[in-house]
């Protein structure tokens, strides 16, 4: 199977995994051709990118570093908090639900291998904000997993994740969910959301410190250039940007109706670049030990002229995937493909990831389908 942003879809090729709604439900099957109607419904529901069957790429992708089930649950358990919240302008809410789901997400990130940009991705225009902030969550746990924080603090900081948008509820949903550029007074608005999660959360009474200061916080920045306060250097909680960065990643790399999603390589550049005056390198260095550059499935050349397909990365080692090599970009396919641990051989690197017509004209098409 290869990874394809939807953007990049032709008719013609067939779904090798099945494509699912934010509530858990199969929206297209495995095996489904697909067509322009097909392709105009994925675009039109948020969906980022798919997998579809090619004989050149590896047939085997790993699932998500969470179970779907857990994920899909936490979804809905997000959309009844803030929605109830959205209605009753308050928040009401026990912790200790929330807490378990934070040490579900936890147990299986510690027993998990996968790096975490091989996750499904279940967010949808219409569920964005549920589905993102359970995103945020499972970014920020693998954080505080590598910066090695205790069980109490994973706890907070997965808390403070899940309900860091939560002023956003009271934010006008034509606001919110504007599909154009926001004028100068709406977007005055819309940084409200900090303050308004902050009070909150702190009206709640019962979910402590960190949780408020992130909802305050998550759009800080270490230079003092953020927002709503402008705090800077440890001003800024570590817990808040640890946050901030998980935020920023999920939100490059989503379909909006405002952006098409940006490849994850070069989601990961920016927040590489980030260190320093956004957040600290501390937290940028733990933040992308987890992320994969070249998510399972992506076409990509190779500094020696070889064109792979990427399989799994370890931690660590983002920007060095094992790959299959299929082909030579002078000379054409391989009859035997075979398999290069960059991580291995630093010889060798990726130069760039290839677009889907690119690709396409390299292998002469997309290879047996039937």
């Amino acid at each position: 199977m290869r990874r394809i942003n939807v953007s990049a879809l032709k008719s013609g090729v067939k779904l090798g995994r099945p494509v699912y709604s934010s509530g858990g439900d199969i929206l297209l099957k495995a095996g489904t051709v697909l067509n322009d109607g097909y392709i105009k419904k994925l675009k039109k529901i948020g969906v980022s990118f798919v997998f579809v069957e090619d004989d050149q790429a590896p047939q085997h992708i790993p699932g998500d570093v969470v179970a779907r089930d857990t994920r899909v649950a936490a979804v809905k358990q997000v959309k009844d908090v803030l929605l109830e919240t959205k209605e009753t302008g308050k928040l009401v809410i026990d912790p200790q639900s929330i807490y378990s789901t934070v040490s579900e997400f936890t147990d299986q990130l510690l027993s998990s291998n996968a790096l975490v940009y091989s996750l499904y991705d279940l967010r949808s225009q219409d569920d964005y904000t549920f589905a993102h902030s359970v995103n945020v969550c499972v970014l920020s746990l693998l954080t505080g997993i590598t910066l090695g924080y205790s069980n109490n603090r994973l706890m907070d900081l997965g808390l403070g994740a899940i309900l860091h948008d939560i002023g956003k509820m009271k934010v006008p949903t034509e606001v919110l969910n504007k599909p154009g550029k926001l004028t100068e007074d709406e977007f005055k608005i819309i940084k409200q959301h900090t303050v308004l999660g902050h009070e909150l959360i702190e009206n709640a009474g019962n979910l402590g410190r960190v949780p408020s200061t992130i909802a305050y916080q998550h759009h800080e920045s270490l230079d003092g250039s953020g927002y709503p306060l402008g705090v800077s250097g440890d001003q800024f909680s570590e817990y808040a940007q640890i946050v901030s960065i998980a935020d920023k990643f999920d939100a490059l790399t989503a379909n909006r109706v405002y952006h098409s999603p940006f490849p994850a390589h070069e989601a990961y550049e920016m927040c590489a670049g980030s260190g320093s005056y956004w957040f600290s390198e501390r937290v940028v260095k733990a933040f992308l030990y987890n992320i994969a550059a070249y998510p399972e499935g992506t076409p990509v050349k190779l500094s020696n002229g070889l064109i792979a397909v990427a399989l799994d990365t370890p931690k660590g080692h983002s920007l060095f995937p094992k790959v299959r090599v299929v082909l030579h970009q002078d000379s054409g396919p391989f009859q035997e493909p075979y398999e290069i641990a960059l991580y291995a051989r630093k010889d060798i690197q990726v130069v760039s990831v290839l677009e889907e017509d690119e690709f396409k004209e390299l292998m002469g098409g997309y290879g047996d389908q039937s």
